[in-house]
């Protein structure tokens, strides 16, 4: 592979897509320099503006909080962020202590969730774990803020072994025995005393920055007692639960090969899963030096791997869009604002509901998985449904309910300006370097024919023709096999 080709690859895997805007600002820095940008994000402006409350604001001027708000915050996000790797890691944190608002009904809770994943993403495994275990919607998912030592709840404990940390190698017996030290871990509600509705309980929290309902430990319901917890005995309460699961080896393979799946290809070969897991622990659990021995590795840049991955929608919908390349344009639109409890602009708020709104259609809802196990990956995004929304994306993106065709204008300009095509073929050419696209020579004789009966490149000289030729040519594009892999 050339550099180009192996930043492209870099892109596609640990950022949100290889467009040609993309591709060409990491490719200044060289392959290690692009290394080094993605991996080492907090050096980088995350150039993300928008607060999670802009989204609470309403045009009629009222203020909701359910999940479905921060979702819309968070495909924003994917939208527009420089840092890609967090928001990638963010959403892998999210499917792996999978949590939903379908019963964390307070979004703020689910947004705080949401940001403790965040701030932790490529750091430390121990203190994620901890502090994800303490979040209130976690808490409240898992039923763990019910849990006494009278009743322990053992739903939260069974998961955190299961999914959370080790994955095998514990006994009934190790949950019974971990459900008792997290009893009394709890969450105290902030409007307690407060005879108001609970949206104006969630409102003046809101603009303190936070949620009305908040961790809590309470003493009196912990179980004190000795425990035994996969062979050691101890008066344990949670954090040293957490604690011992953390260290066991059966975690660093279980964390290291998710991490590895999630960036490269299903089932590594076992020498590879051990080097992980070493690096892992070697690193004191930390995620960052096992991210970069993923990207260092030989297997990360063979065949197997490189586009050999079902997209997910996050690959398909997300790429596409920053593809486009949007986003000075969508924060100039946003302008500066001082209250973030007020309206935003229909285009900007269009823009996070609409990629939040795509990636939906096809089974990924950000804040609501499927269960505690978190999503499907791989293969299962491929459906006939899904297959027909991504082929849909074109119409929606070049036509969409704005006369003026803005995207459409856009990207005809960008062709017209950036690459002087002179033929249909030139327009093709143009298309699939815009949007990462690679298809046989076939395919893109069918992309030459479809741009050449919609107008070829004279189609690009007035909007509605643009956007009718753009959509025609991108619904072949979006549908072709080898659009879905990255």
């Amino acid at each position: 592979m050339t550099q180009t080709e192996k930043i492209a690859h870099l892109l596609r895997r640990f950022g949100l897509g290889a467009g040609k805007y993309e591709v060409a600002r990491y490719e200044k820095l060289g392959l290690d320099g692009a290394i080094d940008r993605l991996l080492n994000y907090e050096k980088v402006d995350e150039g993300f503006p928008v607060s999670p409350w802009e989204f609470c604001a309403q045009a009629n001027g009222q203020l909701q909080f359910d999940p479905y708000q921060f979702a819309s915050w968070w495909g924003l996000r994917f939208l527009l962020t420089q840092r890609p790797l967090q928001e990638r890691l963010t959403l892998f944190w999210h499917d792996h202590f999978a949590v939903s608002g379908a019963k964390v009904f307070d979004g703020p809770a689910m947004m705080k969730y949401q940001q403790t994943l965040r701030r932790n993403a490529s750091g430390n495994f121990r203190t994620l774990l901890k502090e994800v275990s303490k979040e209130p919607a976690m808490l409240y998912w898992l039923d763990n803020a019910q849990s006494v030592k009278e009743h322990p709840n053992e739903n939260f404990a069974r998961e955190l072994l299961e999914l959370f940390t080790m994955g095998s190698g514990f006994t009934e017996k190790d949950i019974k025995e971990a459900a008792r030290a997290f009893t009394g871990w709890s969450v105290h509600f902030g409007g307690i005393g407060d005879e108001s509705e609970f949206y104006k309980q969630q409102e003046r929290a809101a603009r303190s920055g936070r949620s009305v309902f908040n961790y809590c430990f309470v003493p009196d319901v912990h179980d004190s007692g000795v425990k035994t917890i996969l062979g050691r005995t101890g008066s344990f309460d949670g954090d040293a639960a957490l604690d011992i699961l953390a260290d066991r080896p059966e975690t660093a393979r279980h964390i290291t090969g998710k991490l590895w799946e999630w960036f490269a290809y299903a089932s590594p070969e076992p020498k590879l899963r051990e080097k992980l897991a070493k690096t892992f622990v070697d690193a004191r659990l930390e995620v960052k030096p096992v991210l970069r021995a993923i990207v260092e590795s030989n297997e990360f840049w063979s065949e197997r791997c490189v586009r050999g991955r079902p997209k997910s929608p996050v690959d398909f919908t997300v790429a596409i869009f920053r593809a486009l390349d949007l986003r000075e344009i969508i924060l100039t639109l946003r302008g500066k604002r001082e209250d973030p409890f007020q309206p935003m602009p229909k285009e900007v708020r269009g823009a996070g509901d609409g990629v939040t709104f795509l990636m939906s259609a096809q089974g990924l809802l950000l804040h609501f998985p499927p269960d505690v196990g978190g999503w499907e990956w791989g293969e299962s995004w491929i459906t006939s449904n899904n297959m027909r929304l991504r082929l849909q994306h074109a119409d929606l993106m070049f036509w969409g309910d704005d006369p003026a065709r803005p995207i459409a204008a856009y990207l005809a300009a960008k062709i017209k300006g950036e690459f002087s095509p002179q033929s249909a073929g030139d327009v093709v050419d143009a298309v699939l370097t815009v949007f990462d696209g690679k298809v046989p020579p076939k395919s893109r004789d069918t992309l030459i024919e479809t741009c050449a009966r919609a107008g070829g490149p004279s189609a690009l000289n007035a909007k509605d023709p643009a956007a009718g030729m753009l959509a025609s040519v991108c619904k072949v594009l979006f549908s072709a096999p080898e659009f879905q892999v990255c």
